[in-house]
């Protein structure tokens, strides 16, 4: 439902754009809020419930120090 918004805004902005910006624009839009809306789940719910793995919320100890303090553990 959120590509399909962001889809329609999108086709809305570039409406007298060149024709190269009004096919590329949309799709980038939609990648782009698809991945943002992901990560913040991925980051503030885990994973889904029933599913067999970890719950992708790492306690501090689990974390190397290598990693990134940009990305969400």
């Amino acid at each position: 439902m959120v590509a399909l918004l962001t889809h329609a805004v999108a086709r809305r902005l570039t409406r007298h754009a060149p024709k190269a910006l009004r096919a590329t624009l949309p799709l980038l839009l939609v990648l782009l809020t698809t991945a943002a809306l992901a990560w913040f789940l991925f980051a503030t719910r885990g994973t889904l419930a029933d599913y067999p793995a970890d719950s992708g919320l790492c306690p501090p100890t689990n974390i190397p120090p290598q990693w990134p303090t940009w990305l969400p553990a």
